[in-house]
């Protein structure tokens, strides 16, 4: 989830950089929970404990080295439903991935939240993106959707921690998703590897809500950029 150059992840220092923007919502992808490589660590626990964000949930997608890894949402508010759904795999060798959702409400109001991890394979993003166009159209049309997260869009794995990037100006999963959702127009990259870089990290969120506000935060801490977003509720 976030790395120095030298490998160690420090979950302290990323929650402390993006506390100072005050978010009252964060997703999180990649976390890491009680692994070895995390030396047995929460890493929800203790994200959520340094950007002083209370409420906390986490997406378990697979099992891994003693522990678990997925995704996450924090919360400044109460978080009153939470459920996690596994997407559709093609070769049952490739890794797991997730669709954490969660329901927030201020009174009448109610935020449907979705903290997304997409595979690096083509049809499996396209069999995740149907996935997730069928639980939102059950959602009723006067609730708040927001997605957000890690959509590898433009990503196949080629070999061992080893990936290609194909920029194009349209990508299916996105016109998908798009027919139902407003997107976030951010274009500036938001990863960077050895392998490549690129933009494929953003929101989608529901026409009922009106956007104020957006930027591409930089971090030294990650080899992911923070996509931000301020919205009117």
């Amino acid at each position: 989830m976030v790395k120095e150059l030298t490998g160690n992840i420090d979950v302290e220092r990323q929650a402390k950089f993006l506390k100072k923007y005050k978010p009252d919502i964060i997703f999180l992808q990649e976390i890491d929970m009680y692994t070895q490589r995390v030396y047995s660590e929460n890493q929800i626990y203790t994200f959520s404990k340094q950007v002083e964000l209370p409420y906390r949930t986490m997406g378990i997608n697979i099992k891994y080295k003693n522990g678990y890894y997925g995704d996450g949402i924090i919360s400044r508010f109460p978080i009153e439903y939470s459920t996690n759904y596994l997407m559709p795999l093609v070769d049952p060798q490739n890794e797991q991935r997730g669709i954490l959702c969660n329901k927030i409400s201020f009174g009448t109001t109610k935020l449907n939240l979705f903290s997304v991890h997409y595979p690096t394979n083509f049809e499996e993003r396209k069999l995740g993106t149907e996935e997730l166009i069928n639980i939102i159209d059950k959602i009723d049309e006067n609730e708040i959707i927001i997605v957000g997260g890690d959509f590898n869009i433009g990503i196949e794995k080629v070999g061992k921690h080893k990936y290609k990037y194909e920029k194009s100006e349209k990508y299916v999963e996105y016109e998908m998703l798009k027919e139902h959702l407003d997107k976030l127009e951010n274009e500036e990259d938001t990863w960077f590897s050895k392998n490549g870089q690129g933009c494929i990290d953003t929101m989608f969120y529901s026409k009922n809500i009106k956007l104020l506000n957006m930027k591409t935060i930089a971090t030294k801490y990650s080899d992911h950029y923070a996509v931000y977003a301020e919205f009117e509720v």
